[in-house]
This record gives C-alpha cells, structure tokens and sequence, in this order.
C-alpha cells in the first residue's frame, strides 16, 4: 500500500534529488531540518525506509558505513572511495545485462554493483 504525500516525505525526496552525491539518512536529516526543524529523525528513517520499499528512492548499501540514498532508481554501478567513503554513480564502459534468470537454478530480483578505490580528490594527496 502506498502511503499518501505529506509535506516531511516532500522534503525528504526533495533532498534525495537535490543532493549531488548519494547522502546517508543522516545527511538527509540534516538538509531537511533546515527547513522544517521540528521534524524527528525518526520521521526521515521512517519515510526513507518506505520510500525505498516503494521503489521512489534507491538505498545503496555500503559494506561497514551508513547506508545510502540514490534518486537512480534503475539499476546502475556504484563507486566508494575507501578513504573519504564518498559514493556516485558510475557508468560502465560497456552494457551489462542482467536478465531475470542467470542460469535455471537462478532468478533475479535485483541487484547492486559496488566499485570500491580511491576518489580525484583522495587519489591526489
């Protein structure tokens, strides 16, 4: 059942899509609070988790960090600095394609592609 609109999961989407890289729920805690400071964090996890069960919203899952958010909802390929843990999306030099079975034992659902290295920025120092 999809629940209804209210001005918090406005701003919440909002500060998904706003957000040039893919910001934890903390960030978006944060971004939100500026413009509706009574909110609760429980309100931003809860609406991020919903969202994220409904499809609006992707959560990137990050081996030993917070959790991310992604407005990309279709599947694409994720890379993680491992020094400063920035996460973005990045487009593979070639298609890959999943179908819905990999092999007759296999079904898929969905899936996550992590790419983990160094950023520009932590690369350089």
């Amino acid at each position: 059942m999809k629940q209804r609109n209210t001005i918090q999961k406005m701003l919440i989407i909002g500060a998904v899509m706003g957000s040039k890289e893919h910001p934890t729920a903390e960030d978006i805690y944060s971004a939100v609070a500026e413009k509706c400071p009574n909110i609760s964090r429980g309100t931003v996890y809860r609406n991020l988790n919903q969202l994220a069960d409904e499809g609006e919203v992707l959560r990137v899952t990050v081996p030993n960090g917070p959790d991310r958010f992604d407005s990309t909802t279709s599947p694409h390929c994720h890379c993680r600095c491992v020094v400063c843990g920035k996460v973005f999306d990045y487009e593979l030099p070639h298609e890959v394609e999943l179908g819905e079975e990999i092999n007759t034992d296999f079904k898929v659902r969905d899936y996550e592609l992590m790419i983990n290295g160094w950023c520009k920025n932590c690369k350089e120092e």
